[in-house]
């Protein structure tokens, strides 16, 4: 008597086909070892830059605030950046550690109402903060200031005192503790400086946001929640410097990482990038990759955007 053919059961059936793909998880386990990844190289600045070099002196015509210096974007020139240099504190550790302890006396220097003495406060802070130590950064947190260098970076008339916190929140923010910088009130601030007529200032408010970009979730949902990605994409114009354009494609690049904001159109990011993408550059042309590599694992229909703007060829040049 002939025998049935044997059936398979449910389950050997259901694996001798292949699984579907999880894109959400798919998705998931890429971001969590791209932030793996982040977190690994943290302490080497990979993602987060210190400044330690001298600032640049601010010209004397810049004393004297224009109505257009308050205005994003009006008559701005391209920003022109002293290349980098050796810090200007080599103190010995001692020294350093006695300023900490006078940390109350600066404290009353930068918020009493004499400019000078605000002014002299701010720099002797960002002296103290070229010790990368967290220790220091965690005795200028204690001492609340965070606002008040937030507040100087809206006093359009003293374009050195602007120049200066924002240089000591660009610090602050390669620490450990961003999101305190993020959430001081400095972000709408740097995010007007962006149109300051004043090129260094612009830069270093670049750097400051690209160092709060590179951090938590919560920290690139503050810049985009108080519309940075516009003014940041306007800084792009010919004729910029190496090294501002530099600050501006790694900042750019940091602000397109992990989950875009639903509102947020990819094309206008796309057309600068389509141009960065054929830097001579290694470090432009790096950033401006890994942005691409951002936008296409957050939106699926942002690979569409990808191929229109004409990108794909010249990354496969770059393979070769």
């Amino acid at each position: 008597m002939p025998r049935a053919p044997r059936r398979q059961s449910d389950e050997a059936r259901r694996g001798a086909y292949k699984p579907r793909v999880d894109f959400s998880r798919s998705r998931r386990r890429r971001e969590d070892g791209l932030l793996a990844l982040r977190r690994l190289n943290r302490d080497t600045g990979l993602f987060k830059r210190r400044r330690d070099e001298p600032a640049p002196a601010v010209p004397a015509s810049d004393l004297t605030p224009t109505r257009a210096e308050a205005a994003p974007f009006a008559g701005i020139t391209r920003p022109a950046f002293t290349p980098s240099s050796p810090p200007d504190v080599a103190a010995p550790r001692d020294a350093a550690e006695s300023e900490l302890e006078g940390l109350s006396e600066l404290v009353d220097k930068l918020c009493s109402d004499d400019t000078t003495s605000q002014l002299e406060a701010t720099i002797q802070f960002r002296k103290l903060l070229s010790d990368e130590k967290n220790s220091t950064v965690i005795k200028i947190i204690r001492a609340d200031v965070l606002p008040r260098f937030a507040e100087f970076l809206s006093r359009h008339g003293l374009p050195q005192l602007q120049m200066e916190a924002a240089w000591v929140l660009t610090n602050i923010a390669a620490s450990d503790y961003t999101l305190l910088v993020a959430e001081c009130g400095a972000v709408p601030r740097l995010v007007e400086l962006l149109g300051s007529l004043n090129a260094n200032i612009r830069h270093q408010a670049i750097w400051c946001l690209g160092n709060i970009a590179a951090d938590l979730p919560s920290c690139r949902g503050i810049l985009f929640d108080h519309g940075a990605l516009t003014p940041l994409l306007s800084q792009f114009r010919e004729g910029m410097k190496i090294p501002v354009l530099r600050t501006a494609m790694w900042a750019l690049s940091n602000l397109c990482f992990g989950k875009l904001p639903a509102e947020v159109q990819v094309k206008p990011i796309l057309e600068i990038i389509s141009q960065l993408i054929h830097s001579a550059d290694e470090k432009i042309l790096a950033d401006a990759c890994w942005t691409v590599y951002y936008i296409c694992g957050d939106k699926g229909d942002a690979v569409q955007d990808v191929l229109d703007a004409g990108v794909c060829p010249q990354l496969v040049n770059l393979l070769m």
